[in-house]
C-alpha cells in the first residue's frame, strides 16, 4: 500500500508540474507579450500627435453604422477588429468599412478568453478568423487582436502560423466598464491619450452602448485638442517589439 506520506508527495509533485506548465503556457506569454509587447504592436513612435483608433467586436447593424456616420462626419479613419461570424453575416457593413477607408482585421472566430480555451482551439482561432474575415474583405489579414487581448503560448504560435501580427493597445477607453457613460467617456479617453497610442473602443457589444452616443463629441474634442486619429497600419513606428528591445527594457 502507498503510505499517506507517499500520496502527499505525489500530489505535491503533480501540483508543481501543473504550476510549471501553467507558467510556461500562460505566465510567459502574459509577461513577454501582454506586458513587454514581444512580437506584437502596441504603440507607435510617439513622434507626433497621431494615434491609432481601433474598434472591437463588430460589425453590428444596430450600432456600427452610427459609428461609421460619426467617423465620416469628422473625416476620421480607423481599424476595425471584427468577429468572423459577424463579418460573414453583414458583408454590406464590411463593404462600407472598406469603401470609407477603414482597415478591417480579424478579432476572433470564437470570442472566448484564451486562458479558458483548449490549446488547440486557441492555436487555430487566429488562422480561422483570418481566413474567414479575408474571405469577406477580399484582402489578406495583417493584424489579429485576440479576445480580451489575452495570450497563451498557443495564441502566439497560432498567430505565427496564420501569418498575422498581434495587435494590442496602449490606451483603453473603458467603454465596457460598469460606471462608464456617454457623458464621461470623452474626458476618460482624452486623459489616457498620448502620442503614438493605440486606442481601443467598441462598435458592438456592451461597450457600444457608451461609445456610439459618445463618439461624435469624443471625436470633436480629440480634434480640438490637436489629436489626429489614423488606422493602425498608418501609425508611425507601430511595429512588433523584438527580443533586443525587450531585453533593453
Amino acid at each position: 500500500m502507498v503510505s499517506e506520506k507517499g500520496k502527499n508527495g505525489a500530489w505535491i509533485r503533480a501540483v508543481g508540474l501543473l504550476g510549471a506548465v501553467g507558467a510556461i503556457y500562460i505566465g510567459l506569454p502574459y509577461l513577454l507579450v501582454q506586458r513587454l509587447n514581444l512580437g506584437i504592436v502596441r504603440q507607435g513612435s510617439g513622434a507626433d500627435n497621431r494615434f491609432a483608433l481601433t474598434f472591437d467586436d463588430g460589425p453590428d447593424p444596430a450600432t456600427t453604422p452610427a459609428v461609421l456616420d460619426a467617423l465620416q462626419a469628422q473625416g476620421v479613419r480607423a481599424t476595425f477588429f471584427v468577429i468572423a461570424a459577424n463579418a460573414e453575416a453583414h458583408p454590406d457593413l464590411i463593404a462600407r468599412l472598406l469603401q470609407e477607408g477603414h482597415e478591417v482585421e480579424p478579432h476572433a472566430a470564437r470570442h472566448v478568453h484564451a486562458w479558458i480555451r483548449s490549446p488547440w482551439g486557441a492555436f487555430l482561432d487566429p488562422l480561422r478568423a483570418a481566413r474567414r474575415v479575408s474571405a469577406v474583405t477580399g484582402r489578406p489579414a495583417r493584424y489579429h487582436r485576440p479576445p480580451h487581448g489575452a495570450y497563451t503560448l498557443a495564441t502566439v504560435l497560432g498567430q505565427r502560423f496564420a501569418g498575422v501580427i498581434g495587435a494590442h493597445w496602449s490606451a483603453e477607453g473603458g467603454d465596457w466598464e460598469r460606471g462608464a457613460t456617454p457623458e464621461t467617456l470623452p474626458a476618460q479617453v482624452l486623459a489616457k491619450l498620448h502620442p503614438g497610442a493605440v486606442l481601443v473602443l467598441h462598435d458592438a457589444g456592451p461597450g457600444a452602448r457608451v461609445t456610439v452616443p459618445a463618439l461624435p463629441e469624443l471625436l470633436r474634442q480629440m480634434q480640438q485638442a490637436g489629436w489626429q486619429a489614423v488606422p493602425l497600419g498608418e501609425l508611425s513606428g507601430a511595429k512588433p517589439r523584438t527580443w533586443r528591445e525587450v531585453l533593453k527594457r
